[in-house]
Order: C-alpha cells, then sequence, then structure tokens
C-alpha cells in the first residue's frame, strides 16, 4: 500500500483543514470512536478504500488505552504520525478465562454498528509491533486480531490507508465483567467543528 511521503502528508493535512471549515466532507461528519480515538475520513475512492485520519487526545492523569481486542473487515497499513502507541496481535485459543467474542458491523461510515454475541473464546497474545513517529508502516490483513496500546501522555495521531472491505462484518472482543452493548448497538460521538479543528491543528504541530 502506498506509502506517503512528510511533504504529502503536509499537504493532505492542510486540505483536510481547509475541507472541514467549509464543510466539505467526502464521507460523513468526524466522530469519537468507541475505541476512544477521533476518526476523520480524508478521502474516500471509487474501490472501497479510504484514507482516515484517527487522533488520541491527551489525558495525562489516565492511564495508556488498550482498545477491545478486534480484526477489521479490510486490510489496512497505518503510519504513526506522532505520539506513542504499539500493537499487541493475538490468536483464539482454549481458555478457562474466555473473551466474549461479538460480530461487528457499522453503519453510517462507522459511526453506528451492530454487535451481536457469538460465542466465547480464549485469547492468546503472539507478537507485539512497535511504532516510531514517520517511520514504517504497521500493514495487516483482514483476519488478524489485534489491540491498540495508546500512551495518553501526550496527544497520538495515525494515518490509516485502508482496503476495500472482503467481509460484511469483523470481530471484536469483550472480558467477561464488562456490559454488554445496550440493545446490540454501539455509538460513536459527533464532534463540533472548532474540536475537530483543534485536533487537526495538533496533528499539523506533530509533523512540523
Amino acid at each position: 500500500m502506498l506509502l506517503l511521503e512528510h511533504q504529502d502528508i503536509g499537504g493532505l493535512l492542510d486540505r483536510l483543514v481547509a475541507d472541514v471549515r467549509a464543510g466539505r466532507l467526502p464521507a460523513g461528519a468526524p466522530y469519537r470512536h468507541v475505541n476512544g480515538f477521533t476518526k476523520i475520513v480524508a478521502a474516500e475512492h471509487p474501490d472501497g478504500s479510504r484514507l482516515t485520519l484517527h487522533y488520541w487526545p491527551a489525558a495525562r492523569s489516565q492511564p495508556e488505552h488498550v482498545s477491545r481486542p478486534h480484526d477489521h473487515r479490510f486490510p489496512f497499513s497505518s503510519v504513526l504520525l506522532g505520539g506513542r502507541q504499539h500493537f499487541v496481535e493475538l490468536a483464539e485459543t482454549p481458555s478457562p478465562d474466555p473473551w466474549r467474542r461479538f460480530a461487528y458491523r457499522p453503519y453510517l461510515g462507522g459511526r453506528i454498528a451492530h454487535v451481536g454475541y457469538t460465542g466465547s473464546i480464549g485469547l492468546a497474545p503472539f507478537r507485539t509491533v512497535s511504532r516510531e513517529p514517520l517511520r514504517g508502516l504497521y500493514e495487516t490483513t483482514s483476519d488478524v486480531v489485534h489491540q491498540a496500546v495508546t500512551d495518553r501522555t501526550e496527544a497520538c495521531a495515525t494515518l490509516v490507508l485502508r482496503g476495500p472491505r472482503e467481509k460484511r462484518q469483523s470481530r471484536v472482543y469483550y472480558r467477561r465483567d464488562e456490559p454488554s452493548p445496550r440493545g446490540g448497538i454501539q455509538l460513536g460521538r459527533r464532534l463540533a467543528q472548532d474540536e475537530v479543528l483543534r485536533q487537526l491543528a495538533d496533528v499539523v504541530a506533530m509533523i512540523s
């Protein structure tokens, strides 16, 4: 997949700031994802691939953010723009302390998702992938289960190029003591324009 050069990323961010200010959004309004980040679609292509910006605000009093284990409906490549983050990849395995597995199917650009229970299974980590800002890609297929571990002492941002969808739904895993999604629905939170612009200005500063 495409690896954008540093100057290309700067130009893309400048265009994205202009588009947000003008209300030109390629695939719906930016929103706060249930996995803790702001998601902004920067470009959408005819083959179904997308370029998206993900932003985790700083929360210095909070521990690192660990996403629920999940896979995706598509392969993707991701470059870390700033902050500190790594991935943990996991495999399903028998376990006396299983996770609850749900089928995850998003709608409306991902802001709303139906989540349905499909059974219990163990998860065992088998690989940790470290990351450095603007150096290399994290690339994965649609079948790899992983967790993003994001340090909250400073803001973090990634640029993600996702391929065309290969599956109608993906998998997400909840611990046994976590409450299930109410009514089988997950909702992302819409963000005001000024909040999105503040976050974009932070990302621009990361790569300056």
